[in-house]
This record gives C-alpha cells, structure tokens and sequence, in this order.
C-alpha cells in the first residue's frame, strides 16, 4: 500500500515506523495472551491456538501500514526475524519471558519454543521475504500467496487443532502414528478457506485483481 505520512524520500523511516508498530502490537498480543492462560480461564491448547491464530494474520494486515517500496519486505522482515532471536534466546536459556512461555508452550518448558514456535516464527519471516504482497515490479503486481500460505497456517492448522479437541470423538485416523480426526480436518479446511479469504478480500480493496503466481 502506497502509505506514507513522510516526504518521499522518508519513505524507508515510515516503513521502520510501521515495522515497529507492528512489532508493539504482536507483543501485546502475546503478553495478553499469556495473562489470560495465567489467570485459567482457558485451557492451555486453547490459549496456546488464540497466538497461532491470530498472530501471523496480524502481522499481514499491519503490512498495510508499509509504503509499498521495495525495501518495505526487508524492513517488513525485521519482525518476525526479532521473535526467531527472541524464540530462541528463551529456548536456550539467555533469555526469560515467561507470558511468551505460557502463552506459546504445553508444558510450560521454555525448550518447546525451540519447536513448533520457532518454525511458525521462520515460516512467516520466509513469507515475508519471498511473498511480501507488493512485488519488486510494484503494485500492479500484487501477488495474494502470503494470505494463502498464512491462512492456512494460522487458520486452518489452529481450528484444525481446536476444532478437533472439542469434537472430534474417538475415531482417528492419520500416517505415522498422527492422530487426526473428521471435525479436525473439517476444521483445518474451513479455517484456511476463511482466513485465506478474508485476508485476501482485505487487501483486495487495495489491489482489484492479484496474481497469484507471480512472486
């Protein structure tokens, strides 16, 4: 998005202010979140699937805060490159957080983040770089792949999990030992569906028509 309350040539400043409200907003996102599985209001699963959800769509939609110029992905990157630092300072033991333990691990082990956590941390620093929404070749070439990618990472793998708890039953199925279910995968293909569309209906108010393979 052509975003910029700086002068031209201040373009690249307004992208580090937009990546540093980005980087506030998912902090307390997380710092809420962690409160919340403090206090036992939700079970820990439940918790843990609000930050696996929300926090990458977030982080999507703050990217229309950014300019739009081809330096807006590398500044754009500098926040999910600061949770994989972060991920893994508190996996390794240099660094204590413990509302990003409780809100982002089952046990409560700080090591856990050095799992799954930091995958989902790489995946969206990886989409960033690779599928930023405004290409180098500029807007008329937006491309909608991050809002897929992302959708069905938040989305569909969280409700797939939520969903899947609550009523998938008994009878599972799955390769290697996996434990799926029928309501887990119904919810792993609506949450996808949903978030992919609502992310790429969002931006589409911007960008009328997307390609979706052009990188």
């Amino acid at each position: 998005m052509v975003f910029n309350l700086l002068a031209d040539n201040l373009a690249w400043l307004w992208d580090v202010i937009a990546m540093v409200i980005a980087l506030v907003i998912l902090l307390i996102v997380v710092k809420i979140n962690g409160r919340i599985q403090k206090s036992g209001k939700l079970p820990t699963y439940v918790t843990r699937k609000i930050v696996h959800i929300l926090v990458a769509p977030i982080f999507l939609l703050t990217w229309l805060l950014f300019t739009g110029t081809p330096v807006s992905r590398y500044i754009a990157m500098v926040v999910p490159l600061l949770f994989v630092v972060q991920f893994t300072a508190i996996g390794t033991g240099l660094m204590k957080d413990e509302d990003s333990v409780r809100s982002m691990s089952r046990s409560g082990d700080p090591k856990e983040l050095l799992q799954g956590t930091l995958y989902y941390a790489i995946a969206i620093f990886a989409v960033t770089l690779f599928w930023f929404y405004i290409p180098k070749t500029g807007i008329a070439g937006g491309n909608p792949a991050a809002f897929v990618i992302i959708g069905c990472l938040a989305g569909g793998d969280g409700f797939a999990d939520i969903i899947g708890r609550k009523f998938g039953g008994e009878k599972t199925f799955g390769i290697g030992g996996a434990k799926k279910t029928i309501a887990g995968a119904l919810g792993m293909f609506l949450g996808s569906f949903i978030f992919s569309m609502g992310l790429i209906a969002i931006f589409s108010l911007e960008i009328a028509s997307f390609n979706l393979v052009q990188l």
